[in-house]
């Protein structure tokens, strides 16, 4: 398969108590003006400091940590893909860069990591008409189906395909590569017509994924 060439849209700039009281107090019947004073000679005294119910606000809950190893294997149980993933750049022009090894995955190094806040973007070869590489059968995903994307650090990241989208040779999806925003998974690959003279595709297939936490 002939290398993955697309543009890079990349944006440049980076998006990144409760109380309750109650108090009061019961006002005491008025008395005819004799048995107060009746009351009042008597020695005793009688007095109602208001009642005060303070509520404390709940305690803060831990955020979450952000990613920040690099991705090193990516899971698609459904199509039984467990491969190594290799960290990629785009050229000058924004020609993203291939794997070394065909049957790798490559994690584009200028978007976010996978579930850090944006689009962590990954590639990978199609392969040609009957002969389909790492990512040869992605159409044959359904909306749900689990992506794990494994970091160095040993935590697994998991997505949910969302959908399946093709767009032209030379471009990218709204948002592709984004760093900021909920974190979401891009991953790509040739699709369209093969031509066999100069072993290329017509268009870039695009699958979104929605993050689920960790797996």
């Amino acid at each position: 398969m002939s290398g993955i060439a697309f543009a890079l849209m990349l944006a440049l700039t980076l998006g990144f108590s409760w109380r309750d009281g109650a108090g009061g107090s019961a006002a005491d019947s008025v008395a005819p003006a004799y048995a107060a004073s009746n009351y009042a000679s008597s020695g005793y005294a009688r007095s109602r400091a208001p009642s005060v119910l303070a509520v404390q606000p709940d305690p803060p809950q831990p955020q979450a940590r952000v990613p920040t190893a690099r991705p090193v294997e990516l899971l698609i149980p459904a199509l039984d893909v467990h491969r190594p993933v290799e960290a990629v750049s785009a050229s000058r022009s924004g020609v993203l860069n291939l794997p070394v090894n065909a049957w790798n995955a490559g994690w584009y190094t200028g978007g976010p990591v996978p579930g850090a806040p944006g689009d962590a973007v990954i590639e990978g070869h199609a392969g040609y008409p009957g002969k389909p590489l790492l990512f040869g059968r992605l159409t044959m995903l359904r909306p749900g189906d689990r992506i794990i994307v494994v970091l160095a650090d040993r935590t697994r990241q998991l997505f949910l395909v969302s959908s399946i989208t093709t767009v032209p040779v030379g471009s990218a999806p709204p948002g592709m590569a984004e760093p900021y925003g909920p974190p979401r998974l891009t991953l790509i690959t040739c699709t369209g017509y093969f031509d066999k003279n100069n072993y290329s595709y017509s268009r870039r297939l695009v699958l979104s994924a929605t993050y689920a936490g960790r797996a």
